[in-house]
């Protein structure tokens, strides 16, 4: 189900369980057109890995190319697209398999990441 006011629609494309390190994944429909996939990890491992307790990926995609994905998946409307990738992009990688994705069709994107602090 898609969640959020007109400004802020998204859907989860992924949770853990309850015991295991914390990791959530959204796709949320941006004002101005685009769409963001926000992974962000907690937990131990995330903190050995990471050297933070939280960490967060945010894979960006401007206009054209939430045009050009909802153009493969043959769906009309943002909101459709949405639903779309919550049913076909599940599981812990859904962010890395829809960023392969994009490579494939030829879509911009951009990741934003802090820089690991050492």
């Amino acid at each position: 189900m898609v969640v959020g006011t007109a400004a802020e629609l998204q859907v989860v494309l992924f949770e853990s369980g309850p015991d295991e390190e914390r990791l959530r994944v959204v796709a949320a429909l941006e004002p101005e057109g685009g769409m963001a996939i926000r992974q962000a990890s907690e937990g131990a491992l995330t903190q050995f890995c990471f050297e933070e307790p939280r960490h967060v990926v945010e894979t960006v995609l401007d206009r054209r190319a939430v045009r050009g994905l909802a153009a493969y998946f043959r769906v009309e409307t943002r909101i459709q697209l949405l639903e779309v990738l919550r049913v076909a992009f599940t599981g812990y990688d859904c962010a890395a398999t829809i960023r392969n994705l994009l490579r494939r069709l030829d879509l911009p994107y951009e990741v934003r990441e802090r820089a690991i602090s050492r």
